[in-house]
């Protein structure tokens, strides 16, 4: 069972999307796309935390474009450079969809290539000046994201760029939702070198047979590897957007890796299915998600709008599953990743604990966390009956997930906690606390290891001013 490591409510002021270990000046940190959500997009500030958990660096988008989107912030070379995406809505003729009595709007999508440090606009791209309203396949007002296109505030979304990756060589892959395509684009001068689709034009066919397959609505498509003959790209295929069922590619999501042959140029250039992997459940992500190509060859997915992750070795056996909260219950997460190469001992905070014990005779229940920390491998507990006392050890126990619960022997006014690395050397103290005992009217309400939250439904106030539970 996997555990907590660090609640980045409150240090988040807003969304946390896209949340990754990125290297940056030499060490890894958190990237995180920091947003306020509109339906679709997001209106967001990229940010670099380092292993404090505090905002060193912050990336905007440059020149006119609109604020950074919730869809792309990656770093390049050690955090020199960054790719962030936007949304940008701009009036546009859209007689094609039978739109008359008015100008309507579309939402173009772009990325930037950022300078970290100067915040110069190194590249840039805008879909509306390379891919027409007609090569998508949604209409306006079909789907939850799609938008109306009769106003600002909803333009009609007809692309919806939702990855930027950039090739060793220098361009850039892009991944469009609405058109159902891959781009890849040249670096010198914004044009498409090829596009792949399975749905609609594509530059070469997707080979037949064993090697074939098709994809829609898709997310998350990264570079592999590259060299002058071959291309090789993953990507999750979401298969659906749970809105437009007759576009349906699979009754499943999959991630897919794909290789692009292009050895005799682009004219005899084909792709062909290298490999695909499924959900240990059987399930459509209708957005969102994401594949994670690790160090040895394992495929790591995160599920989007259905709240789990997976692990698979490289012909799709499940050796790692998980789920974040039940289906349909609101909990997503817009990507999912493991690392191996975050630790933290945060230096501007310190350890926590709470103590209860039910009366002054009672044994003092003390719980020690400390949020964020990945290096501690025992609590030590201290106890004294008042302040000025000398604080007595009391025990040790292991670390047990995210906050440890230990019984002392006895009762004691005042308790702290000391963090111990598996080294034995000691890593930081908590304040000292005082242990709660309930009051006489709050013990029905309580046992020797705490008392109940109060319901946030059923409670009623008394004109007194008292709390009573009951229906009316």
């Amino acid at each position: 069972m996997g555990n907590l490591v660090w609640d980045g409510f409150g240090a988040i002021p807003a969304t946390a999307h896209n949340v990754h270990v990125c290297q940056y000046r030499g060490s890894p940190h958190l990237c995180i796309n920091q947003c306020m959500d509109p339906v679709g997009y997001g209106v967001c500030q990229a940010a670099i935390l380092d292993s404090n958990y505090r905002v060193v660096q912050t990336v905007h988008t440059g020149r006119s474009a609109m604020p950074v989107d919730q869809h792309e912030f990656q770093l390049l070379d050690d955090g020199k450079t960054a790719i962030v995406s936007f949304y940008h809505t701009v009036p546009h003729d859209m007689a094609y969809y039978n739109f008359s009595g008015g100008l309507p709007y579309v939402m173009q999508s772009g990325f930037q290539e950022i300078d970290v440090e100067s915040g110069d606009v190194l590249f840039e791209w805008y879909s509306l000046n390379h891919v027409d309203i007609s090569e998508t396949h949604i209409l306006p007002n079909s789907s939850d994201v799609s938008g109306f296109g009769t106003s600002g505030t909803s333009g009609f979304d007809y692309f919806h760029i939702n990855s930027i990756d950039k090739s060793p060589s220098g361009n850039f892959l892009v991944s469009a939702r609405h058109t159902h395509t891959i781009y890849y684009i040249n670096a010198t001068d914004q044009n498409i070198i090829w596009k792949m689709s399975s749905e609609g034009d594509s530059t070469f066919p997707i080979e037949q047979g064993s090697a074939s397959f098709n994809f829609s609505f898709q997310h998350d498509a990264r570079i592999i590897s590259e060299n002058a003959t071959t291309m090789v790209i993953s990507f999750f295929d979401n298969a659906s957007n749970g809105y437009n069922h007759d576009m349906d590619t699979s009754p499943t999501s999959s991630g897919k890796i794909v290789a692009i042959d292009y050895g005799k140029g682009l004219g005899t250039a084909s792709a062909r299915l290298l490999s695909i992997t499924y959900p240990p459940l059987s399930t459509i992500s209708a957005s969102q998600g994401n594949s994670q190509i690790l160090p040895n060859g394992n495929i790591f997915h995160g599920w989007g709008d259905v709240p789990a992750f997976s692990e698979h070795t490289p012909d799709g056996t499940v050796v790692l599953a998980g789920e974040f909260s039940q289906p349909g219950g609101g909990m997503f997460s817009y990507r999912a990743f493991t690392f191996d190469n975050w630790t933290s001992t945060p230096s501007n905070t310190v350890p926590s604990v709470y103590t209860y014990a039910l009366n002054s005779t009672a044994p003092t229940h003390i719980y020690a966390s400390w949020n964020g920390a990945t290096t501690v491998s025992t609590w030590r507990y201290y106890g004294a009956q008042k302040i000025g006392d000398d604080f007595e050890i009391l025990g040790n126990s292991s670390k047990k997930g995210f906050e440890t619960a230990w019984v002392a022997p006895g009762f004691y006014m005042w308790v702290m906690v000391e963090a111990v690395a598996g080294n034995g050397s000691s890593l930081r103290n908590s304040s000292y606390q005082a242990t709660f005992m309930p009051s006489e009217r709050m013990l029905p309400s309580c046992t020797e290891s705490g008392c109940d939250v109060l319901p946030t439904s059923g409670v009623y106030f008394a004109p007194d001013g008292s709390v009573y539970r009951g229906t009316d």
